[in-house]
């Protein structure tokens, strides 16, 4: 599609007087075009501004009605914070935007109809956006990251804080969790939160942006209790979410929280599956939360532990790249399936590939590779690729302006020029036409509504606010606060030098660092045609050459001033790749979107197992690959019938079933999986004489559960004796089950409890997930845990099921309003059976 990729995509007209779009002063007018096919009419937008630098009024007007009826008019006055004086109005009014924006987030109180019965929390914090007046785990440590770490340090620090918590007086913690240590909260998620949804270790990049921002006492102090909570989160992340079979750790990428938005829509009734898969962003967000913690450990004098993080977080970096590279995409895949052998699924997300680059993870020619070719739609790059048919716009078919900016970062850091270019015009724009940073927009039209959503869409959304403060700050002007100090590296295109005005200078004025006031100038070279950068050539402090890292140190007590020049400019031969030019309210073009969901059935007879595939009708001709455990065994099919007749009876097998369009070669999601058992697979019922335990027996038919079942509540306990494991081999050992404690989109009560088998080598076993499960009209059903896998040595075992921990044995959530609340943690499911597979 070719839409024009630079100036925002905008026809720029000098000062002129606007009528009502135009204060008194001069207003800079432009025109918005519209997306080229439905997108609606082109839209105008005008900013002026009076007074000096440091104390100018921006006004800032639009054409563009707004979300759920807005003002079409926004003043901002610059007040203490920084500011930028370019040669543009218009650039500088959006950042002078930006910075209120975060000033309109910095709060006294916090509150959330879930929490505290609604009435306001004490809290020195950032509150996430105009909607949402509580602070999330992700969306305070994606900000902090991002950029707003260093407009309020103190801040920062208090809202991370508030998201760590002491475990509950009276709850019995586990013996692997260091005695002291605090945790981080994972908000309420699907099924019952942690460690369903496992990227609370995002925390860790909020964490170490602040630290980078602090200095002396204060940074000590933060420090001491950043390692306090890292420590204590990690080692009950390796417990409940490490799966040592791949070296990953299971649980819901992040931030891409609303189930079938981004996974398959029968992820609705097997969210122990979703568990059980491996998210490319909150697997790199353990391995940041690993590294920062070794750091930590060992400036505290407990090299051992700094050890022993370092060695796990270079063993996972390793397992990222063999578990979600795919090397025929040029992307890290989403995420890889719960199958015995894991394998990827082609769905690919923009924040874990941005994160891949960020981390050092992609190495040089796959962070190029990534960002010349995730698509990008002509006003911004989606969140997902390719899109789910048939969901409304959230994260399916939306531009997220903090992912964004995240690929801002990943591309200045690459030297990718296009991608950069393409994605600070998506900023500038979206935050223009708006008035505000907002949470997220339609993907193809950039409208904050659009066809069927977003669904829902916050102002000054936190880390929108940070991602742009962020772009200018830290991309254009290249500050970047480190651990070892600031560095000064902008990334300067010349698409970006033409947005900066006619002037030969531009200033990031009113910055802070550890106390002292610091601005950077940028002596801006000729304008040049779009499509290079400008190398940095010298950088000055206070009129001398800066060290490569800038310390306190170095810094005097009064103004300090870094001037950066630049050399020739330097052609680029980057390209992003381009979404096709499809309708905007479509919800299928296979040029676009994945190919529906297939549904298979296996039935296994004398002559193998016949496996029969169905579902929704394809918009466009399909091929078929079928999986046996995650391993293909027939590709390219044309008929929805095949049979396997090299199925090994002795092992349970699952199969799964993909469609690719032939056109595109886009893929659909996998089917649910379809099992036949093995012949020698045991099912031990719960009124099986070998059980025995503290839990209550219920009969069939109480409360829609249609089976006789045990309640293990909080505390309580059960035992089978005398499991025959017949011949030695690796098992997969589940539970059936019930737990509708909770819906299925939120809570803290996730079912997680520990089982043991103690057998003739010893005792070996895990953590077994059940989340919360939807009913079925008046009935519950039961479903499948996640699997232990076990390699087993034939005999007779004991095995045990008892407490884990979950989200409601946090202090932090004593007064949620839902189950695991004030009466105290929850931590209760219904056991019908257990199941041991071999596998």
């Amino acid at each position: 599609m070719q839409v024009p990729p630079l100036g925002l995509g905008w026809r720029a007209f000098g000062p002129m007087s606007l009528g009502a779009l135009a204060t008194a002063a001069a207003a800079q007018v432009t025109v918005v075009p519209p997306y080229p096919d439905q997108g609606g009419a082109a839209e105008t937008v005008a900013s002026s501004a009076t007074g000096t630098p440091g104390a100018r009024r921006f006004t800032w007007s639009t054409s563009q009605v707004q979300r759920d009826d807005g003002p079409q008019r926004r003043t901002v006055t610059e007040g203490t914070g920084p500011y930028v004086a370019s040669g543009s109005a218009r650039f500088d009014a959006l950042f002078a935007l930006a910075i209120d924006d975060a000033r309109q987030a910095s709060v006294e109180a916090i509150k959330d109809d879930a929490y505290n019965g609604g009435r306001p929390i004490a809290c020195h914090c950032f509150e996430t956006g105009s909607q949402w007046h509580y602070v999330w785990t992700r969306d305070l440590s994606y900000a902090l990251d991002l950029g707003l770490a260093g407009i309020d340090p103190t801040r920062a620090v208090d809202s991370l804080m508030f998201k760590t918590s002491d475990i509950r007086a009276g709850v019995a913690v586990p013996q692997e969790i260091p005695a002291g240590s605090r945790q981080i909260v994972q908000d309420t998620g699907s099924g019952g939160s942690w460690p369903i949804s496992s990227d609370r270790t995002a925390w860790a990049l909020g964490a170490e942006r602040t630290l980078a921002n602090l200095d002396g006492a204060a940074r000590d102090r933060f420090a001491r209790q950043a390692l306090t909570a890292l420590t204590g989160t990690l080692e009950a992340d390796r417990v409940a979410a490490y799966d040592p079979r791949d070296g990953l750790y299971g649980g819901e990428h992040s931030f891409l929280d609303w189930r079938d938005q981004t996974y398959a829509p029968w992820i609705l009734d097997d969210l122990a599956a979703m568990a059980q898969m491996k998210g490319l962003s909150t697997n790199i967000l353990h391995y940041r939360a690993l590294r920062l913690t070794a750091r930590l450990a060992g400036e505290q004098g407990q090299p051992a532990l700094a050890a022993r993080y370092d060695g796990w977080a270079s063993a996972l970096r390793g397992a990222i790249t063999r578990g979600f590279w795919d090397a025929q995409a040029g992307l890290f895949a989403t995420y890889v399936s719960a199958d015995v052998t894991p394998y990827r699924i082609a769905k690919y997300d923009l924040l874990g590939n941005d994160l891949a680059i960020l981390s050092g993870i992609a190495d040089e020619p796959q962070a190029r590779t990534i960002l010349s070719r995730y698509p990008f739609a002509p006003f911004g790059p989606p969140v997902v690729w390719p899109q789910a048919p048939g969901q409304f716009v959230y994260h399916n078919r939306a531009q997220w302006p903090f992912v964004t900016a995240y690929t801002l970062a990943a591309a200045a850091r690459a030297g990718h020029v296009a991608a950069a270019d393409r994605s600070l015009d998506a900023l500038m724009r979206g935050a223009a036409l708006h008035l505000s940073n907002m949470e997220n927009l339609e993907w193809l039209t950039g409208r904050s509504r659009f066809d069927d959503g977003p669904e829902i869409n916050a102002r000054r959304q936190l880390w929108s606010v940070g991602g742009y403060i962020g772009a200018v700050a830290s991309t254009i002007f290249g500050w970047h606060p480190e651990a070892a100090g600031v560095r000064v590296a902008p990334f300067l295109t010349t698409h970006m030098r033409s947005l900066l005005g006619p002037g030969d200078t531009t200033t990031l004025a009113r910055l802070d660092y550890a106390g002292h006031r610091i601005a950077i100038t940028l002596h801006l070279p000729p304008q040049a045609a779009a499509g290079g950068f400008y190398p940095v050539a010298r950088v000055l402090l206070n009129g001398r050459p800066a060290p490569a890292r800038i310390t306190a140190r170095d810094l005097t007590p009064g103004d300090n001033r870094i001037a950066v020049t630049f050399g020739t400019p330097q052609r680029s031969a980057d390209r992003v790749a381009g979404v096709a030019a499809i309708p905007a309210t479509s919800h299928d073009d296979p040029r676009a979107f994945m190919p529906a969901t297939p549904t298979l059935t296996a039935t296994a007879g004398a002559g193998g197992v016949t496996l029969a595939i169905g579902g929704p009708a394809p918009a466009a001709p399909v091929r078929y690959t079928l999986l046996r455990d995650g391993r293909p065994v027939a590709q390219h099919l044309r008929t929805a019938t095949w049979t396997d007749r090299r199925r090994d009876a002795d092992r349970t097998t699952c199969y799964s079933a993909v469609a690719t369009f032939t056109g595109s070669g886009l893929a659909s999601q996998p089917s649910a999986a379809t099992c036949v058992r093995a012949t020698s697979a045991q099912t031990i019922a719960i009124d099986d004489p070998r059980m025995s335990g503290t839990g209550r027996r219920l009969p069939a038919g109480i409360d829609g559960v249609a089976e006789p079942t045990l309640l293990l509540g909080t505390g309580a306990r059960a035992s089978i004796a005398d499991v025959t494991i017949p011949s030695a081999g690796t098992y997969a050992i589940s539970l059936r089950y019930d737990n509708h404690v909770g819906p299925l989109n939120t809570g803290i009560t996730n079912g997680v409890k520990r089982l043991t088998l103690t057998g003739p080598r010893g005792s070996t076993g895990g953590i077994v997930q059940m989340p919360h499960i939807r009913a079925q009209g008046e009935s519950h059903p039961l479903r499948a845990s996640t699997r232990i896998y076990a390699t087993l040595p034939a005999g007779r075992y004991r095995l045990d099921l008892g407490d884990f921990l979950n989200m409601s044995a946090l202090a932090a959530n004593a007064t949620y309003k839902g189950q695991g609340g004030p009466d105290g943690p929850v931590n209760a499911v219904r056991i019908a059976a257990v199941l041991i597979d071999p596998v």
